[in-house]
Parts: C-alpha cells; structure tokens; sequence
C-alpha cells in the first residue's frame, strides 16, 4: 500500500489541525480539522496563513522562524473569536528550503473545564468558610466570657445552624460527586409519577405556609408511569419544589403540572416569584452558582441543588427546560420516558 495514501488518510481523520506552509507562509497542504477550525471566506489551501489566523503573536512567530532564523517558542495558545487553540510549530529545512509544519489542537473545552474546576475549588473554600468562620467565632465567646444561660444557648443555636448547613453542603457535594461519577446506580423501575408528586406536595405543606406562599398541584386523572428510580426522581421533585417556594415572595403561588406527551410525561414546577435574569438562565444548574448570592445563603441554599437535579434527570435521558421573567416567575419542567 502506498505510504502517502495511508498518511493522507491519517491526517484527514485526525482530531488535531495539521498544515504546512512554504518559505513565504502560504498554505501547501492543510487537513479537514484544520480548515474546520477557522470561518474562512476563501480556500485554505493557496492561501497565505495572515488571511486565516489573525493572532499577532502567532504570525510573528512564524515570520520569525521562515524568515530571520531567530529563536520563536515552538508552542503558542491562541484565542480566535471565542475558541481556544495550542499550536505547536515545526520548522523543516530542506537542500536550504524553508517550511513550516503547523499542528493546531482545539483546548476550548479543556480550558472550560479547567476554569469550572477552578471556580468549584474557590466556592467549595467560600462556602465552608462561612460557617466556620462563625462556628469559630462563638465557640471562642462561649469559651472566653462568662455568658449567661439565655446567651449561652442563642450562641449554640447559631453555632448549631451553621453546623448544620455545613453537613448539608458536605451531603449534596457527595451526592453530586457520585451522580457525576456514575457510582449511584440508577433503579430502572416504573414509577408512579401522580403518587409521587401528591406525596411530595404534602411534604411541602408546612414550608410554603411558614412563607405565606400557596401550593398546589394540578393533575389529571389519567398520568402513565415513568421509567425511572423513585428516590433520585423524588429528589428532582424536591429540590424544585423547595426552590420555588424560597424564591416567590410572600403571598405568592406555586404550581406543580404533570402531562403526556406522546411517549413522554412532562413535569412543570410553576412559579409567582422573583425570576431569573436571561443572561443567568444557561448557568444555573452550575455547581454553586447562584444569581443572588446574598439571599441564596441567607435562605439556607447550598447552590448544589439545581446542579443535582441536572445530573438526575441526564442519568434518565431525560431533558430539563427553564422560562422565566424577571418578576413574573419561573417554570422549571423536566421530561421523562413513559412506561407501563
């Protein structure tokens, strides 16, 4: 077999950009990734590389090494528009030709990742601190005055809360790490959406009273079973629910639908509250992130919730949705497979 039809065949199937380019920087040979990788107006090939890539650092580097000879870094990262590349450059030298061998890898997504694991790391720290810092800071009062048995039991009750939440954070942090590790194994089983829902609603009663905020469900007579794990499904439930009535205002309402949808059943979680700004809609079910940070803790959030309820409904193949309005309120309706 001939060797350049197999090393062609590489280089066209190949994840990684590749092009070369002569002694006067035009493009002799480039592989689909490559061509893939940049929004060209006119053919790669043929073209000289300052009419692909825009990156001043890059092209002095590759003037650099084609025509002066001089030392240039032989990897470079890029930003072209909103992409991330490394490139790495490889001079070849030929009876006194110059070219140049160009690999380009796509680290977009890796410097995604990176980031979110980054910013995981900094909340983890922000969000324990908090509560130790005031676990500290009483416990070092109980210890250093004499208070008196009313104070004593205000500062353990503070001390206690913040304990608490603590414990909750360190709860959802495992069970989010299993869900992302595939370590919980889903139960494949039918599951009585209608039962479920009531049930859920019922244990809600008492919270949506101490907020003034009405609650209720609004179900039809005929629901088909889904396919699915009760106890993460309830979860899904709860964590909406919960969500919803800490974030509608006094005197407001929360409503939870169910319906068919051909080979699916559909759970929409409505509410009368504060509502998501559009810009923070695609980030929400991120590990933390909140869109009012200020009175997400002080309602005993621990911004992991929307993050679990995500990777519970992807473990079912299932899809989520959001609407909301500034003001108005949200909807949050998640999609399951119907069975018998």
């Amino acid at each position: 077999m001939d060797r350049r039809f197999v090393l062609e065949a590489v280089a066209r199937e190949m994840h990684t950009g590749i092009a070369v380019l002569d002694s006067n920087g035009t493009v002799q040979y480039c592989n689909p990734f490559f061509v893939s990788s940049f929004s060209l107006s006119l053919p790669a090939l043929g073209s000289h590389i300052r009419e692909i890539i825009k990156n001043q650092t890059l092209l002095s580097a590759i003037h650099c090494l084609l025509d002066n000879n001089c030392e240039a870094p032989e990897e470079i990262e890029i930003e072209e528009g909103e992409r991330s590349f490394n490139i790495r450059l490889v001079l070849l030298k030929d009876d006194g030709t110059r070219s140049l061998l160009i690999f380009l890898r796509d680290i977009t997504e890796a410097k995604r990742v990176e980031t979110i694991k980054k910013d995981f790391v900094a909340n983890v720290s922000h969000e324990l601190r908090t509560p130790l810092a005031s676990i500290k800071g009483y416990s070092e009062t109980l210890l250093d005055i004499d208070t008196d048995g009313e104070k004593q039991r205000e500062f353990l009750e503070i001390i206690d809360r913040h304990a608490t939440r603590m414990s909750r954070i360190i709860d959802d942090l495992l069970i989010l790490s299993r869900l992302e590790s595939s370590a919980v194994s889903l139960i494949s089983d039918t599951v009585d959406m209608k039962e479920l829902i009531n049930s859920t609603v019922k244990g809600c009663v008492k919270d949506a009273e101490d907020r003034d905020v009405s609650i209720k469900a609004e179900l039809p007579e005929i629901l088909p079973n889904v396919l699915g794990d009760r106890d993460r499904l309830e979860q899904v439930v709860v964590n909406l629910f919960d969500n919803a009535i800490k974030y509608t205002p006094a005197g407001g309402h929360v409503t939870i639908t169910a319906r068919s949808l051909e080979d699916e059943v559909c759970v929409d979680v409505i509410d009368t509250g504060i509502g998501i700004p559009e810009d923070d809609i695609s980030r929400i079910f991120e590990r933390f992130y909140r869109v009012d940070k200020a009175r997400s803790r002080a309602l005993g959030g621990t911004g992991l919730g929307l993050a679990i309820v995500k990777h519970i409904i992807q473990g079912h193949n299932g899809r989520l949705e959001v609407k909301s309005k500034l003001g108005l309120g949200t909807t949050f309706s998640f999609f399951l497979r119907s069975g018998t």
